[in-house]
């Protein structure tokens, strides 16, 4: 989640500060004449090109193209009277762009990522080829240790030790306490 945050925040930034602020410079009476401009060229150029950027980094990823819609909804509330028809459809227009934008990216500016890409599954695909030609030899490896006979061999019947631990001794508690004394008289 912290690594789509990273990736989204600058262009979510730009893509909101544009806007938010570009409505304001035409509040003005004289300006109001050019508030089409904002609409269907400044806006949807900020999703396509902040799109393809963005896209030509990182790939395809449709979430992205949600942005500029999302942005565009507190400048709708805010300058241009709340939800209306023409609104929604500008909402629609901004994600098509948004849309258009990330396949814009992906086909002309993608190229170095998906070298870079490329690349990368290369090596990958290089380590694991390694990693199984190790894996073949330690599995021939312990193919031939099994079939040669041990040098280790080892011909003390451990068995028969090992069962007499198990009886009971035959000592007496009296031998047992002469023991005792003798080891407490040699003590003083």
């Amino acid at each position: 989640m912290d690594s789509m945050i990273k990736k989204y925040l600058p262009y979510a930034v730009t893509i909101f500060a544009i806007f938010l602020l570009v409505p304001i410079v035409f509040l003005g009476s004289t300006m109001r004449t050019f508030v089409p401009v904002a609409f269907y060229v400044i806006f949807p150029c900020t999703a396509v090109i902040s799109s393809a950027i963005y896209c030509s980094k990182y790939g395809l990823d449709f979430l992205f193209a949600l942005i500029a819609p999302i942005a565009y909804i507190p400048t709708m509330l805010i300058y241009y009277g709340g939800f209306n028809l023409a609104n929604i459809i500008l909402l629609a227009v901004y994600l098509v762009s948004g849309i258009f934008g990330l396949f814009l990216g992906d086909i002309a500016l993608g190229d170095k990522r998906r070298k870079k890409e490329e690349e990368e599954k290369a090596e990958a695909e290089a380590v694991l080829l390694e990693a199984k030609r190790r894996d073949e030899l330690e599995r021939e490896k312990r193919e031939k240790n099994e079939e040669k006979p041990s040098n280790d061999y080892d011909d003390f019947d451990y068995d028969k030790y090992l069962s007499d631990i198990d009886k009971p001794s035959d000592t007496s508690h009296d031998e047992v306490d002469d023991i005792l004394d003798e080891i407490r008289q040699n003590k003083y």
